[in-house]
């Protein structure tokens, strides 16, 4: 896998648009490296791979309270784990890298990011997809690698309630589809996603027509294949990108923490809807990346939330790239 030249920070980025990003990174309390990190987001990240490019568009940040991520592990150990030396910890903050591929005939966008509804942080992958040079019209596939909100919603046009890109195929899993269309599926979950629920069912029936349901292991179109990786939802999957040679890896939410996935995958995830099957997907996949040395692009993993996996000690670790 190979990289290009740095991008400029503000690539694609107006004045106007550098100054929103100043004001709001100070009243925000970020300096030094963490306004450079909020700069280099402004604009995509881009790599080559084989004969086709991968750009990674961030669609902002989320937080996620420990007491929800990590519900079975007391905020002690989370904190001796990362060796903070501060106080327990009470939230992660989790990157939201969406993932577009230009490959040969195609252009495809995995996963499109979430809404300000959902999370005042989140919305931004629209915009910045078009400061990229990137028309809606021109995208041939969008793939879902699961249904929550910072997955799914983003991909509706607030506008006519419909889908951003009208000229797309949409793939998801049939699994996938079938849980959160459920008609009382609000009933059977726990109180703290009955929200996402309702919204995600009222997005996936506004696109209903257009989702493309298909098997776990499907191909996609020659380079593009899905891999089964149940457990955060039903029909959960990542996807395989493998061209001329070169392999990635974008593993949509099976590994999210850059620490806890990877060192403590048999933790229970509080987001995963079957926590026992997520723990064994997340020590599956791990042991296929460490195995095959494949790269690994993960949707919140710190920007732009690529790397490899080694083995350490009985666990694993992430090594960025």
């Amino acid at each position: 896998m190979q990289r290009r030249d740095k991008w400029n920070a503000t690539s694609g980025v107006s004045r106007r648009g550098v100054l929103r990003l100043v004001g709001g990174a100070t009243a925000c309390g970020l300096t030094g490296g963490s306004l450079r990190s909020a700069f280099a987001q402004a604009a995509p990240h881009t790599m080559k791979l084989g004969d086709a490019e991968v750009f990674v568009i961030s669609d902002g940040t989320m937080s996620m309270p420990l007491s929800f991520a990590l519900p079975a592990t007391d905020a002690k150990d989370v904190s001796a784990l990362l060796a903070t030396g501060r106080p327990p910890l009470t939230a992660f903050k989790a990157e939201v890298n969406v993932v577009v591929v230009k490959a040969p005939g195609a252009l495809i966008v995995i996963d499109c990011g979430g809404t300000s509804d959902f999370m005042p942080t989140l919305g931004s992958f629209p915009d910045r997809l078009e400061r990229a040079g990137i028309k809606p019209d021109d995208v041939t596939h969008v793939i879902f690698t699961h249904a929550h909100a910072d997955h799914l919603w983003g991909v509706i046009d607030p506008l006519d309630d419909d889908t951003r890109f009208s000229k797309a195929r949409h793939v998801m899993t049939a699994a996938e589809r079938d849980y959160w269309l459920q008609p009382d599926l609000v009933d059977k979950v726990p109180d703290a996603v009955k929200g996402m629920a309702v919204g995600t069912g009222r997005r996936l029936k506004a696109l209903e027509k257009r989702i493309e349901a298909v098997k776990p292991d499907a191909e996609i179109i020659a380079g593009v294949a899905l891999i089964a990786t149940p457990g955060h939802t039903p029909g959960h999957v990542a996807v395989r990108l493998h061209f001329g040679g070169a392999s990635l890896i974008v593993g949509g939410d099976v590994l999210v923490n850059p620490v806890v996935s990877f060192q403590r995958p048999e933790w229970a995830w509080g987001a995963d809807i079957d926590r026992d099957q997520g723990a064994r997907t997340r020590r599956k996949l791990l042991d296929q990346l460490a195995s095959e040395r494949t790269h690994l692009l993960g949707y919140h993993l710190p920007w732009p939330g690529i790397g490899h996996v080694e083995r350490k000690d009985t666990a694993y670790r992430f090594v960025p790239s």
